[in-house]
């Protein structure tokens, strides 16, 4: 099955009607890996790195991709659509205006969006695209969110390194989605045969921009930091609610996009906040861990007021920018470390 690629900053892009249209959704992740020297053509160094990174890997493989679509971000990224039209080769490019609000108009608009979508699609690839085929769509997502909400609950039980959990998550935004079913009914048993969590791993809230490479989760390992709960689109918010049942599958999908956790690139602070006050609530952590990736304006401008926040409420909570690097970040490493060694000394105390 061919792969429909598509391109947002957060989890704004309807991936069922994808699904619905007969393709793999792929969300275009990069490579952390790779040079952007393809993308620095076209964009200023100073530009988002991770989304740079998104650029070199459309340029690289949009031959292999039926199409492309683009779910509307952050202003940084949505200045990619432009670009993308002139140098980036797809038979196939698609604008999907997701709104910014949650309003009454805000919902129509989403919904004309939905459909517009669903005709380009079908005068593209000459396809029906039913009511019923979205709404199995819908319920092959919602199974998969099912399955990623038990996954993700071990990490608070069983020895789970940081970087198992994230490529799973990452697996599950890449991979067929029926492979991915049976892939996690797999992961899921593994997982629950795992040792107990470590007695000398301290649990953590992860806030921010979104992770796209291992080497980073390996970082927190390494300074005794486990992700417990997170709010990232390539996490939780991925699969933190499910699609609602309603007749019309439209208007499923309207309410589950404009309910689901907001990132910063939305402007409702206080409903981001009222999602990670509910993750700890729900989950005992030790410290919450923010951060983003640098020249990341939205999620720079969003921690002081979140973080500050939290820290009201008595969270300890540390905020760090970040290289977009494998490579490990030493002084990094070092402040992480420190901060750890100052919450066990409390503690004692």
């Amino acid at each position: 099955m061919k792969k429909i690629a598509y391109f947002d900053s957060s989890h704004e892009m309807p991936l069922e009607m994808i699904m619905a249209a007969g393709f793999t959704p792929y969300k275009i992740l990069g490579d952390v890996h790779q040079s952007n020297d393809p993308a620095d053509k076209y964009l200023s160094s100073f530009f988002c790195p991770a989304a740079r990174s998104w650029l070199t890997e459309a340029l690289a493989h949009s031959q292999d991709w039926a199409g492309i679509i683009f779910a509307q971000g952050c202003n940084a990224t949505n200045r990619h659509y432009d670009i993308w039209k002139v140098h980036v080769q797809t038979p196939f490019l698609h604008w999907f205006g997701a709104p910014l609000l949650d309003s009454a108009s805000a919902k129509k608009f989403y919904r004309v969006e939905l459909q517009r979508l669903i005709s380009h699609l079908e005068n593209q690839f000459d396809i029906k695209i039913t009511s019923e085929k979205i709404k199995e769509a819908i319920g092959k997502s919602n199974e998969i969110k099912k399955k990623l909400q038990r996954l993700s609950a071990l990490r608070a039980q069983k020895d789970i390194p940081n970087r198992d959990y994230l490529a799973a998550v990452i697996k599950c935004l890449t991979s067929p989605v029926d492979e991915v079913v049976t892939w996690l009914d797999s992961e899921i048993t593994a997982w629950n045969s795992k040792p107990a969590f470590p007695v000398d791993k301290k649990r953590f809230l992860l806030t921010g921009g979104d992770i796209t490479y291992v080497e980073w989760m390996d970082t927190l390992e390494d300074c005794g930091i486990r992700i417990v709960r997170d709010d990232l689109s390539v996490g939780e918010r991925f699969f933190a609610t499910l699609i609602p049942d309603a007749n019309d599958p439209l208007d499923a999908l309207m309410e589950y996009y404009m309910n689901i956790p907001r990132p910063a690139t939305r402007p409702t602070i206080q409903k981001r906040l009222d999602y990670l006050y509910q993750a700890l609530g729900e989950t005992k952590v030790d410290g919450v861990l923010s951060q983003n990736v640098k020249f990341c304006e939205p999620y720079a401008y969003d921690s002081v007021p979140v973080n500050n926040a939290l820290k009201d409420r008595g969270y300890k909570v540390i905020h760090l920018e970040r290289d977009f690097s494998p490579a490990a970040d030493q002084q990094l490493a070092n402040r992480l470390a420190a901060f750890v060694e100052m919450m066990e000394v409390g503690n004692n105390g």
